[in-house]
C-alpha cells in the first residue's frame, strides 16, 4: 500500500461511527497487541488552546530527553502532522505499512453487528498508537479530537496527568448547549486518581469539571491570571511570563507562540510539566524554559513577512467566538489602532454569527470563501458580515480571495486569513513554505 492508497482509505471512512462508544476501538487495539498500553502519556481535552497546550508539554518533554510522541487533531497542511515523534511527523512509508496492517482489522469488524464500520479518526488514532509503540515512545501528548468522553483518545490507560486548557461553545450539536454539558463531556477523560490541570474560569464550566473530578478523585489543579485563588498563577511583567506555584516561582518564559491566549496556554503546560515530577517523570526547570521557548505550531496567530511585494499576512486558525475574541485581542495588541483586511471561510457547523461580531472592530474589509471541504455557504456568512455594517465581499475560492485582499493592502497592513483549520490549511504557495518554517 502506498502512502496515497493509505490516505485515500482512511479519509474515505465514516466521520461518526453507526454505533457511539469506544467498544469498537478496543476491539480493534486488543487485535493488534493493545498498543495504547506501550507507552505513558499526557491527555489534553479543550475546547481552544488544546493544541498549542499539546505542543508545549511534548516540546519541553523532548528537552528533557524523554522519547516523545504527540497526536495533534486537526492537522493543517499535510495529514501527517497528526503523529509526530519528537516533532517530527509519521513518515509517508510508516503511515502506510500502519494502515496497511490495520485495514483488514477494521474490516472484520465491520462485519461483527457488535461493532459497525471503523471511522477514520479511530483508524488514525490506532496508527498513531502503534507507530508509538513500534518506534518505543517513552511517553505520548494526546490532543483530544473532540469532546472528551467518546473521543477515541480516550481508550488510554490512566495517564500522567490530564489537561482541560478551556471550554467554550464549539460543537453544541455533538456536546450539548451549555458550558456545563460541554465541560462534563470534556471532563470525561479524568480517571480514577489522575490529577487535572485546567484553565478554565467560567464557574458553569468549572462546577461540571469539579464535580467529575470528585467522582473519580482526581485533584484539580487551577491555573490563573495572577493567581485568584488558583494553584498556579500567572502573569506578564518586563522580563516575559512569570508562573508562581507552591513552593516555586518561574520568571522570564517566553513562550514561542505568539498572542496573550497562548500565555494563558503555555502557563497551563508549564503547571502540568510541574506535576508530572510527582507522576515519575521529570521536567528539569531549563528543558521547560527551553521547550516554552522553542514550541512552534504553524496557524497559532501566526504572523508571517512577505517579500516582493512586502505585506503581512497572519495566520489564525480560530473558528469560534472565544477563539474569535482572542485573535481580535492579539491583533489590536500586535498591530494597535489600525484595521485589517480579513478573508475567512468556516465550516458547516461554525456559526458565522457567533465568530465575526468580535472582529468587526478590527475589519476594514473583509473577503468570504469556502473552503474545499464542508463550508459554510458563504451567502450566509456575507449576510452576516453585512448586517456588522462591514464592507464584504465573497470570492469563488480561499486563494483567490487571498490574492484580492493581499493586492490591495499596502505594505504595513496585516491581511488576516482565519475561520478555520480547513480555510487556514488552503493557504497557497508561496506562502505555505514560510509559514512551515519554525
Amino acid at each position: 500500500m502506498t502512502y496515497e492508497e493509505a490516505l485515500a482509505y482512511t479519509t474515505g471512512l465514516l466521520k461518526f461511527g453507526v454505533r457511539l462508544g469506544l467498544e469498537r476501538l478496543r476491539a480493534l487495539l486488543q487485535r493488534v497487541g493493545d498498543p495504547h498500553t506501550a507507552f505513558q502519556a499526557v491527555h489534553v481535552a479543550g475546547t481552544n488552546g488544546k493544541g498549542s497546550t499539546t505542543a508545549f508539554i511534548a516540546t519541553a518533554l523532548r528537552e528533557a530527553g524523554y522519547r516523545t510522541g504527540s497526536y495533534f487533531s486537526p492537522h493543517l497542511f499535510d495529514y501527517r502532522e497528526r503523529i509526530q515523534i519528537n516533532g517530527v511527523p509519521i513518515s509517508p512509508e510508516a503511515f502506510a505499512r500502519q494502515i496497511e496492517r490495520l485495514r483488514p482489522v477494521a474490516e472484520a469488524l465491520a462485519q461483527d453487528g457488535r461493532y459497525g464500520p471503523t471511522t477514520e479518526f479511530e483508524l488514525v488514532t490506532a496508527a498513531a498508537f502503534c507507530h508509538f509503540a513500534e518506534e518505543k515512545v517513552e511517553v505520548a501528548v494526546l490532543e483530544v479530537g473532540l469532546g472528551g468522553r467518546l473521543d477515541a483518545t480516550n481508550v488510554i490507560p490512566p495517564p500522567l496527568v490530564a489537561v482541560i486548557t478551556s471550554i467554550g461553545l464549539d460543537h453544541q450539536e455533538v456536546l450539548g448547549p451549555t458550558l456545563g454539558q460541554i465541560a462534563r463531556e470534556k471532563a470525561g477523560i479524568l480517571k480514577p486518581g489522575v490529577p487535572l490541570v485546567t484553565g478554565v474560569d467560567q464557574a458553569e464550566a468549572l462546577e461540571a469539571i469539579q464535580a467529575v473530578a470528585h467522582q473519580q478523585g482526581c485533584p484539580v489543579y487551577r491555573v490563573a491570571p495572577a493567581g485568584e485563588g488558583a494553584y498556579a498563577g500567572y502573569g506578564l511583567d518586563g522580563e516575559g511570563l512569570w508562573l508562581r506555584l507552591p513552593g516555586l516561582e518561574l520568571r522570564g518564559l517566553r513562550p514561542g507562540l505568539r498572542g496573550r491566549f497562548q500565555q494563558a496556554n503555555a502557563a497551563v503546560a508549564a503547571t502540568a510539566l510541574h506535576l508530572l515530577a510527582s507522576r515519575g517523570l521529570e521536567v528539569p526547570e531549563a528543558a521547560l524554559r527551553r521547550g516554552l521557548e522553542k514550541t512552534w505550531l504553524p496557524g497559532r496567530f501566526q504572523v508571517l513577512r512577505l517579500q516582493h511585494p512586502p505585506r503581512i499576512l497572519v495566520l489564525d486558525v480560530a473558528h469560534n467566538q472565544d477563539g474569535a475574541r482572542a485573535l481580535a485581542e492579539a491583533l489590536e495588541q500586535a498591530f494597535p489602532a489600525q484595521k485589517k483586511l480579513f478573508v475567512v471561510g468556516m465550516k458547516a457547523n461554525h456559526d458565522p454569527a457567533h465568530f465575526l461580531p468580535p472582529l468587526k472592530d478590527q475589519v476594514e474589509r473583509i473577503w468570504i470563501a469556502p473552503p474545499r471541504t464542508s463550508p459554510r455557504p458563504p451567502d450566509e456568512l456575507v449576510r452576516v458580515a453585512r448586517a456588522l455594517g462591514l464592507r464584504v465581499e465573497a470570492a469563488p475560492s480561499v486563494p483567490q480571495a487571498l490574492q484580492q485582499a493581499l493586492g490591495q493592502a499596502d505594505p504595513h497592513q496585516p491581511v488576516v486569513l482565519t475561520g478555520s483549520f480547513l480555510t487556514v490549511g488552503e493557504l497557497p504557495e508561496p506562502y505555505r513554505r514560510l509559514a512551515l518554517k519554525p
